[in-house]
């Protein structure tokens, strides 16, 4: 049987949704949707850009809010299966004086459950970006194993291959994040590391010699994020550095996650590196200033005013 081909799509995260808890107050939680590639696919889709999901959800609950999430948003559905033997990820946030506090009901999930066979060339057809994380390699053996399938298919098909470091001291050691990293980033085309994640992988806060380390094993491209200070773009010819956006913190959750998609979007409708890292600096800042993951994501119309308003702040300064 003839594959049916897929949509087109400019980005297609590979990864694990969940389904969040958030203990706001004393007797009161709020039920939301989290998971860092989900969080990516969503704000790619808000930035204006194509987007879709590959993973597997069980046959539960939350995995029909994760699906209705996914219809809302408009994000391409058609490469998740329902699992009836493995649940769908669950995780709870406590906030309280020493900020928020995660806990996760992830072992055994059905995303985490994903075996490189499942992936197969035909769901990488028409992609333009497949977007992965360190997260999707630390959850489990298998995952860790599909995100390399995943990388080698999209690659093969003609798509690039991003991927943020995302690093979880709490699902695995930073010896092991570190052979995994070794053996996909020269499949990587973009990655994008933060500067607590660099410092944590190689020992290092030199923003030079980070960026130099990445490209050391052939990726094209190094977007290195630096939370308030901005982000660097670093190819092998040039590091450029881009200026933050003022921003009133309120909460962090998802901003990494926003800044990727925000890039990606943009980046596949441009070209443009440079101008989709600040794009990307002006989704971030705007995320931080609402608590919760999703309901933090800016749309496109949010995000160039933010750019406007900026500029204005620089001319008036200047």
């Amino acid at each position: 049987m003839t594959p049916t081909p897929c949509a087109p799509l400019d980005l297609l995260c590979f990864g694990e949704p969940m389904f969040e808890f958030s203990w706001l107050q004393k007797d009161m939680i709020r039920p939301g949707i989290g998971g860092d590639v989900s969080n990516t696919a969503v704000a790619a889709r808000r930035a204006g850009a194509s987007a879709g999901m590959l993973t597997h959800l069980g046959s539960d609950n939350f995995g029909d809010h994760i699906l209705q999430l996914y219809a809302d948003e408009d994000i391409d559905a058609s490469r998740i299966l329902r699992k009836d033997d493995a649940p769908t990820g669950l995780y709870f946030i406590d906030y309280g004086p020493a900020g928020h506090q995660f806990s996760y009901r992830r072992a055994g999930s059905a995303a985490s459950r994903v075996p490189p066979a499942d992936l197969t060339p035909d769901m990488f057809d028409q992609v333009g970006v497949l977007h992965l994380s360190g997260i999707t390699q630390a959850i489990s053996d298998s995952s860790c194993a599909a995100s390399i399938r995943a990388a080698e298919l999209a690659r093969k098909a003609g798509a690039k291959v991003a991927f943020d470091t995302n690093l979880r001291l709490n699902l695995w050691s930073g010896e092991q994040a570190r052979a995994a990293l070794e053996t996909i980033l020269p499949l990587v085309d973009i990655v994008f590391p933060s500067i607590e994640d660099s410092e944590a992988l190689f020992g290092t806060s030199d923003v030079s010699e980070i960026c130099d380390r990445f490209l050391s094993f052939g990726v094209g491209m190094v977007v290195l994020t630096l939370a308030e200070k901005g982000a660097i773009v670093a190819t092998p010819d040039s590091h450029d550095v881009i200026a933050a956006f003022p921003a009133q913190l309120r909460d962090a959750t998802g901003a990494g996650d926003t800044f990727d998609g925000a890039f990606l979007a943009e980046y596949c409708q441009t070209g443009d590196a440079l101008y989709a890292a600040r794009f990307a600096c002006a989704a971030a800042s705007l995320s931080v200033e609402t608590v919760g993951a999703v309901a933090s994501i800016p749309k496109r119309d949010s995000i160039l005013a933010r750019m406007q308003q900026g500029h204005m702040q620089q001319g008036e300064a200047g």
